[in-house]
Order: C-alpha cells, then structure tokens, then sequence
C-alpha cells in the first residue's frame, strides 16, 4: 500500500472509503459549480462564443463518449487498445519499480486494465489512482477491485491539475502517471507543452509518464471519426447544453443547434462547433443572462489536435522529460509515447 505524505495539508474536502480496498477522495462541488457559471458566461459572451471541453464529461456526456468510442469510425479508441494489448508487457518492463499507476480521465478504466495486469506481474501491491471529474469513476473502480486480487485504489474527483495536485501531497511511490485516449489532443501545441511541463514538476526522479497521441493522416479517416453516421458524437456535442439547461437553469432548445465537425488542414486539429439554426435568444438563470444568436451562429466546443513526431519531441523537451521510447500500430495512426523524468 502507498505510504501517505502530507496528510495535514488535506487537499481535498472529503475522503470516502467505500471497502477495504477503495477509497474516493472529493473536491468542493460548490467550488467546479462556480467555475463552470464562470466559465459558461465568459465563453457565450465572447465575440467568438465557445464552450470550454473539459464540461462534456458530466455523467452523461462520460456515457456518450464510452458509445463513441464503440462506434466503427472513431478508430482511436481500438487502435489505442490494440496497442497496449500487445505492449502492455513491453511498457511494464519500462516501469518495473512502480508501485503506484495514476490515470488522468479514467472514465471506464477499460483500456487501463492491460496496463494494470501487465505491472501486477511486478508489483502485487499495486495502487491505482483514477482522476477523474465523473463519478462514473466509482463504478468502474468497484469492478476492478472485485476482479483484481491485491490492488488498492484511491479514486480522485477532480480536474487534472488538483487530481495531481493532490496525488503530489498524499503518496510518494515511483510512479506511472497514464493519460491515454489522445486527451493530450484537447491542448493546442503551446497548451500540450504547459500542461506536459506542469505534470512534470509534479514527478519526481525516474517517475514515468505514458501519453496517448493520436497522430496526423488521412483527412477522410479524421472526418468521419467526429461525425459518425448514428449521431453519437453529435449527441455529446449537444449534451453540453443540455447540461448549462440543467446545472445553471438554462433553456437551450437542442433542436435549433446542429453538430458541425471537421478537419482544419492549417491547425492540424479536429474542430467541433455548435451551430445556430436560427436567429434565437436563450435565458441562462444561473449566470443571470440572455444570449443572443444569429442564424448559423457557432459556439465553438472543441479542438482536438493531431501531432507529428517533431511536435512531440518538442513537448518532452519544453518539459525536461526524456523520451524514453513510443509503441505504435501498423498504420502509424496513433502513438504510446514514454517520458521519464531525470
């Protein structure tokens, strides 16, 4: 079992043990409240209105993304998975001393289990430690603790930053810290580099890193892996406003928004836009505005970037890692990249 550091720093408002085996540790809820008013009414005043990604995954929306990533266009999911199918053992080898395995945005942990079964070979005192914002989290950890005999798991309810944040202060075990499913993508080049650069400073000596980078290729392949043909991913995208309707008394009517998607060839980037079908005004109690929009009006909801080798070598060097090693599939479609902290 980790061995807990800091304690009276406590940075986290409640810790639940919910067996012998799980322990949940939570944020102030009141406190990502506030943030995603704040946050709401800054993007949908702006000139140019957005809507930050990182509010897609309230439970449902963490649901929908599970759908997308069964569905047959979106090939990263698979192709990430049959990556750490086949390598889990040769990743694990790389990271024989850890006794501590960190996940950022675990969702379902489905892809995590190779990883987890790979280090258990090495490690039967095995701590898992999920971050993620949805308490779908919880669900899929009660499974892992029930199927995997040994494993300890600390589950955190909380953005990536106070989710490290946090592991920095409560355990000091070598550590693997895994950011799988091309989140990395959600980051500009610039932003990839801070928050990289940010994880880092929160390692310590021979601590590892494993980041999932889907990479650029064919501009069809990318298309039609965000607008797939049963509406999932444009179900998610319009889940967003279904959640300021609920959380901050909106009243977003989601037939006069349309999913729009597609690949910017110049920003080598995924672009996912809500468009307004009419001219329309929408009430928002909870941060107490009207928002007008004109016909074909966008809010701009995501970018998820694609990157070249020379793009991620710049990465692991802005954050004094090294890089270590990557494992990739036939097609080159997505890379398993290694840094080490030196």
């Amino acid at each position: 079992m980790s061995t807990l550091i800091n304690t009276a720093l406590k940075p986290y408002n409640k810790k639940v043990d919910v067996n012998n085996s799980f322990s949940v540790y939570y944020l102030d809820n009141k406190e990502v409240k506030s943030t995603f008013a704040e946050d709401v009414k800054k993007g949908l005043t702006a000139e140019n209105k957005y809507l930050l990604p990182k509010y897609f995954y309230d439970n449902e929306g963490s649901l929908l993304f599970e759908k997308i990533c069964e569905t047959e266009e979106y090939y990263v999911t698979r192709t990430e998975a049959s990556i750490l199918k086949k390598y889990s053992i040769d990743i694990a080898k790389y990271n024989h001393n850890k006794h501590l395995l960190v996940e950022l945005g675990s969702g379902s942990s489905v892809k995590t289990r190779y990883i987890i079964d790979a280090l258990k070979e090495n490690s039967r005192n095995l701590h898992y430690v999920p971050i993620d914002v949805s308490d779908i989290m919880i669900s899929s950890s009660k499974q892992l603790v029930s199927k995997i005999k040994g494993l300890q798991i600390s589950g955190i309810i909380a953005e990536y930053e106070e989710g490290i944040e946090c592991v920095s202060h409560l355990f000091n075990e070598p550590k693997l810290i895994i950011f799988l499913g091309s989140s990395i993508g959600n980051f500009d080049l610039f932003h990839a580099e801070q928050f990289i650069r940010y994880i880092s400073t929160k390692m310590n000596y021979g601590d590892s890193l494993l980041v999932g980078f889907d990479m650029v290729k064919d501009i069809n392949v990318l298309n039609a892996a965000y607008n797939d043909k049963e509406g999932i991913t444009a179900a998610f995208n319009l889940n967003l406003l279904n959640r300021i309707n609920k959380e901050l008394d909106g009243n977003f009517n989601l037939d006069n928004f349309e999913h729009l998607s597609f690949f910017n060839t110049e920003k080598k980037r995924i672009e996912m836009h809500l468009v307004s079908k009419t001219d329309q005004c929408v009430s928002i109690n909870g941060i107490r505005e009207v928002i007008k929009f004109k016909k074909r009006e966008k809010i701009h909801t995501e970018n998820s970037h694609k990157f070249t080798p020379e793009m991620i070598a710049e990465i692991a060097a802005y954050s004094n890692l090294h890089y270590s090693k990557y494992w990739t599939d036939e097609k080159n479609y997505f890379n398993l990249c290694l840094f080490t902290k030196m």
